[in-house]
This record gives C-alpha cells, structure tokens and sequence, in this order.
C-alpha cells in the first residue's frame, strides 16, 4: 500500500510515539521541520525527515552506552553525597546531567557540587526539576527532556532521579514504582544516558530491594561502596 508523503500531526506522533505537544514544540524551537498548509497553517510533516529526526534523537551514538543504576541511603547527607559524586563525574565528562528531586534536596546536592568545584550552574549543564505526579506524565517528560538535549548537540546524559523522595516513589505502591522503572528502562535505552535512581534504604524490604536490583544489573558493575550509603 502506498504510504502518504505527508503526514499531519496526529499521524507524524504516532509514527514517532511521542505527542502531538511534542512535536509543535520541536517545530516551534526549529528541531523539527514541517510544512504549513490551509488557510489554518496546520501542519504536515515530510516522512524522510520524521525518520531522520527519530534517528538522530533515538539511537545512541557508538561508544555511548545506555547505563541503569540504583543506590540506596539511609540518611539525608548519603543521598545528597551520592547524587553529588556522580553529577561530579557527569559534567566532568562535558555531559549535560538533569536532577530530579524535591527542592530540599536539590539545594542540598548543588551545595554539595559546589563545594566539590563543579561548575555546575555556570556551564548551565545541570538541569534540575521535580517528579511528576503521574507515570505516564513523567515518562514523556524524560522523552522530551532527553530528545530536546540531544537537539541542542548534548552528546551524552547523565541523570540522578531521587525515586523514594519523589511524588511517585511517596504516593504509589511499590509495584507501580516498578513499573514505572522497567519503562524507563525501555526509554532510557533509546538514548546516551546514564542513569542513578536513588532509593531509601529505610523504606524497602529485603524482597523489594532484590526485585529493584533487578532492574538496575548495570549497578554489578561498580564497587558497592560507591553506591550504597
């Protein structure tokens, strides 16, 4: 069957998997081409260059391996350590690191990063931002995070996301919390990104934390201490 050369914006984000928002910011910021068409200027959208977009934005470059871990801490100063050493490690390799933490912690952790010397907010490769109130909610805001950094020629990402002191790690049951880490999985790997979910050692059972080991087997790759306070 012959497929249309254009598509309009419902087809474009199907064809994508992101949505339609999405895709009105891309073409609004320039990322994204599109033709206007009708008296409405509605957009459509060439299929080669849909394709060459979901390429550039959803295949890591070689070298740059997609990386899921987890670290649990019993006390506030662990988890702001924890954060902090790892985003030390992230700008120092020039990627553009994101934080997503209440506000306590996220000013806990960049005073952390300051007393280390990263420069942090000057180089303006640290993002921070706080969880979404919902799964599905939160999984588009890292597709669109992550899909807008690589549009602005970031090359590698690195990410801490405080899951036990965020709004879905407080408000949903822990197998939601699961659920919502296997599909950050399935994103995640589209993309260069190293990631480090932080959980609370105080707040999961034995069984909970094997099964969220589970979820994160690049953690076997680093020395515990490192990743456990």
């Amino acid at each position: 069957m012959h497929e249309p050369e254009l598509l309009d914006i419902t087809q474009a984000a199907a064809l994508l998997k992101v949505s339609a928002a999405s895709l009105r910011r891309w073409t609004n910021d320039g990322s994204l081409p599109c033709f206007r068409v009708g008296g409405r200027r509605e957009r459509r959208f060439r299929r080669a260059d849909l394709l060459a977009f979901l390429e550039h934005q959803g295949v890591a470059p070689a070298g740059k391996a997609h990386r899921h871990m987890c670290g649990f801490y019993a006390t506030a100063g662990a988890r702001a350590g924890l954060a902090a050493d790892f985003l030390v490690q992230g700008l120092a390799n020039g990627s553009t690191c994101v934080l997503l933490a209440e506000p306590k912690v996220q000013t806990a952790v960049q005073t952390r990063l300051a007393g280390q010397g990263a420069e942090a907010t000057r180089t303006g490769r640290l993002e921070v931002a706080v969880y979404a109130s919902g799964l599905a909610a939160q999984l588009q805001f890292w597709q669109e995070r992550f899909g807008a950094a690589l549009g602005r020629g970031a090359t590698s990402l690195w990410v801490v996301g405080d899951v036990s002191g965020g709004s879905l790690g407080r408000r949903a049951p822990f197998p939601q919390v699961l659920k919502y880490e296997r599909a950050y999985d399935s994103l995640s790997q589209r993309y260069p990104v190293t990631t480090l979910c932080l959980y609370d050692a105080r707040r999961v059972s034995g069984v909970e934390s094997a099964r969220m080991l589970h979820i994160h087997p690049d953690l076997f790759h680093e020395p515990v201490g490192t990743l456990v306070r």
